[in-house]
């Protein structure tokens, strides 16, 4: 028996260990994977992946052991698109959020802009009917000058 034969031997028979729920080396509530069977063959990391039909027998075991259990089990690939979705949805009404917010503030600014403007008209149109009053409380002034006789 060469090397690779002894590693898989370990590997199949730390995956029954697990597969019957009395682990020697992992907790028993341990989630069942690659790295958990290496673990519990007390063989380095990635060890596992040299031997692709035992890999394929843990995801097998995973499904079956789901299975038993009633939970529904989904390809990693799957589980990683769900949360991508679930993030693009997020990401998504973020942006629509800020789009909406965006808008009102460039209504808000455009609001501003036109009342500082109606103010700027405002102010000049008080400062011409100012100047417009003096002048004429000084005509009424000279004009009553004007009609006074002197006795």
């Amino acid at each position: 028996m060469g090397k690779s034969e002894n590693t898989l031997i370990a590997l199949e028979a730390a995956l029954d260990r697990i597969a019957l729920g009395k682990p020697k080396r992992i907790p028993t509530h341990r989630k069942l994977s690659v790295r958990a069977v290496e673990e519990e063959a007390n063989l380095g990391n990635g060890s596992g992946y040299y031997y692709p039909e035992f890999v394929e027998k843990v995801k097998k075991t995973k499904a079956e052991i789901a299975a038993g259990t009633g939970e529904i089990v989904q390809p990693e690939i799957q589980t990683v698109r769900t949360k991508l979705k679930e993030q693009k949805r997020i990401k998504e009404n973020f942006k629509a959020k800020y789009e909406a917010e965006r808008e009102k503030l460039a209504l808000f600014a455009a609001s501003q802009h036109h009342l500082n403007d109606k103010l700027v008209q405002a102010l000049a149109h008080i400062e011409d009917l100012e100047f417009e009053n003096s002048q004429l409380r000084e005509e009424l002034a000279q004009l009553k000058r004007s009609k006074v006789v002197s006795i």
